[in-house]
């Protein structure tokens, strides 16, 4: 499991610690870059390219969560809109799943994936089976 801290007096999550240095690695180059990039364009700059990275939410530590849940970077990563498709939620959730692996990442429950998906604005329709709504994985 990663865990994260605050560092800056609250300002920033620190890197999560994975004992993988090649993940740890990854999370360095990604903080380094979103620093360069508050320098030269702005805290929105830095912001929106935080969320788009594998690091942690900002707003996690605000928003009173123990651990964070990954799901927007997931999102950018892994999905990307499609208007009138449907894709199943267990699809979504083997694909998360399979994502967060190789980050060297403990998964959110699939409880949760559910909720932050529809925190996020995701529009479900449940038949026999439970779809989101014009959503599709990428093909990688």
């Amino acid at each position: 499991m990663t865990e994260t801290t605050l560092v800056d007096g609250g300002a920033l999550p620190a890197v999560p610690q994975t004992h993988d240095p090649d993940v740890e690695a990854v999370y360095r180059l990604w903080i380094d870059i979103i620093r360069e990039a508050r320098m030269l364009g702005g805290r929105d700059a830095a912001r929106r390219l935080w969320r788009s990275s594998p690091l942690p939410p900002l707003d996690a530590a605000s928003k009173g969560k123990g651990t964070p849940d990954w799901v927007e970077s997931f999102l950018a990563d892994s999905t990307e809109p499609a208007p009138g498709a449907r894709l199943r939620a267990e699809a979504l959730w083997t694909a998360y799943v399979a994502w967060c692996q190789p980050r060297g990442l403990e998964p959110i429950t699939r409880k949760g994936l559910m909720t932050q998906l529809a925190n996020h604005g995701l529009r479900r329709h449940k038949a026999s089976i439970v779809y989101f709504l014009n959503l599709r994985l990428r093909v990688q």
